[in-house]
């Protein structure tokens, strides 16, 4: 495991393959570019699996104090996609074997809509949606 890892909630894994540019204000969009950027030019930084705000709620509307306005619903997200990548919340693991574990256990399965049901941004990801050969 690598030096600091980068706190990030587990539903996030699917927001960030599936991110074209669009989000809830001009620096949601901009954090999150940059934060797909960093992960990008270095997939072996390691992640913790976090219950709480992680560093893409650092500048989203429903941040209120590190508490999500949306809960309880990105909560069922983030649980379900622990449950399919067989994770736990405080684990460690490098951003790309994070990745291919969502692209292999929830992507290629085709458990997008199921984990995401409700969610505001579900038909961006439906029309971006890509596999991986990861």
């Amino acid at each position: 495991m690598n030096g600091k890892a980068i706190r990030l909630r587990p539903h996030h894994g699917l927001c960030i393959r599936h991110f074209t540019g669009k989000g809830y204000s001009p620096a949601f969009v901009e954090n999150m570019t940059r934060v797909i950027a960093g992960l990008q030019a270095a997939p072996e930084t390691d992640i913790e699996l976090t219950a709480g705000a992680d560093v893409l709620c650092a500048s989203c509307p429903h941040n209120q104090s590190g508490r999500c306005a949306s809960a309880p619903k990105p909560d069922g997200y983030d649980r379900a996609v622990l449950r399919d990548c067989g994770l736990r919340f405080g684990q460690r693991i490098p951003w790309d074997e994070f990745e291919r574990r969502v692209e292999q256990q929830i992507l290629r399965p085709g458990r997008l809509e199921q984990i995401c049901q409700g969610c505001q941004w579900l038909d961006i990801c439906r029309g971006q949606s890509r596999i991986c050969n990861n």
